[in-house]
């Protein structure tokens, strides 16, 4: 188990904002094995889960549309396959 207090400098990289690092650090016994990792969206961002997949674990969320790194497109792909 970790909490996540917020900003977290000593987990947080260049390339990786500390939510990020957090899951990577719970997930890191697992990598690899094909689990399925369902997480609270204030941690979901595009960037985990490429990362994840790229570790052959499988990730859930819904994610929320101001989150960094998420398409700026986003919000027009939705409302397109709601009209059908």
């Amino acid at each position: 188990m970790r909490v996540h207090l917020g900003r977290d400098s000593h987990s947080a990289t260049h390339d990786m904002i500390a939510t990020h690092a957090t899951v990577r650090h719970l997930t890191s016994k697992v990598e690899g094995l094909g689990h399925k990792i369902f997480m609270e969206n204030f941690f979901s961002s595009p960037r985990l889960f490429d990362d994840l997949d790229r570790r052959k674990t499988n990730s859930c969320r819904t994610v929320q549309p101001s989150r960094r790194d998420m398409p700026r497109d986003f919000w027009t792909k939705i409302t397109e396959i709601e009209k059908g």
